[in-house]
């Protein structure tokens, strides 16, 4: 499998976000990276900023706001044109990464070759010792739910199989996208919130 990582950042109006979540990805210890930043038709001088103060980051104007789940979509199929390209990571525009994130979920695909979809714990941005999510799943009454929402964070959690990721930061092997039966991988009808699930 190509050992590049394609970052996907979908953002609409939130340049005051952007240099914390692009710093945290061109500061992850994993070398073999691309940057895809998706502008959702800004009015706030997001794309003019990351092409100033982030040469590197490839810039992608649909010339509207086509909404998280097409945005992705549209982030995907540009950064699979690249043959290099054996994973992408998705990450919101108010996220940030440890430094060492990719290099250990791309080292987890490593020894567990048929991984589809990977994440890490997602602590809260304010206080990480709470956690915002380890997975996504179905409740029991039908709802798309965060596993582990709000539980205190104690100690490193350990990889297990999960129902689904949180879109807000995950990794998506190419293997897997190209083997969907569909065109994109999130449904588009799915503006925001739930795509994930």
């Amino acid at each position: 499998m190509p050992n590049k990582v394609a970052f996907i950042v979908v953002g609409w109006n939130n340049k005051d976000l952007l240099e914390e979540c692009l710093r945290s990805i061109l500061d992850q210890t994993y070398e073999h990276t691309d940057i895809y930043y998706v502008d959702n038709g800004s009015t706030d001088g997001s794309h003019g900023y990351v092409k100033t103060e982030f040469p590197s980051v490839k810039i992608v104007l649909p010339g509207y706001n086509t909404g998280f789940a097409k945005g992705n979509n549209i982030g995907i199929s540009t950064a699979l044109e690249d043959p290099d390209v054996g994973h992408v990571a998705l990450l919101n525009s108010d996220a940030r990464l440890d430094k060492e994130w990719t290099e250990r979920l791309v080292g987890f695909t490593r020894t567990k070759p048929r991984a589809a979809l990977l994440q890490g714990t997602t602590l809260d941005y304010y206080d990480h010792g709470i956690i915002d999510s380890t997975h996504v799943y179905i409740s029991h009454n039908g709802q798309g739910t965060q596993g582990s929402w709000r539980h205190y964070c104690q100690s490193e959690l350990g990889p297990k199989k999960v129902f689904g990721v949180n879109a807000a930061a995950c990794l998506i092997t190419r293997r897997f996208i190209e083997a969907q039966p569909f065109k994109q991988l999130f449904d588009e009808r799915m503006f925001m919130y739930l795509e994930d699930v």
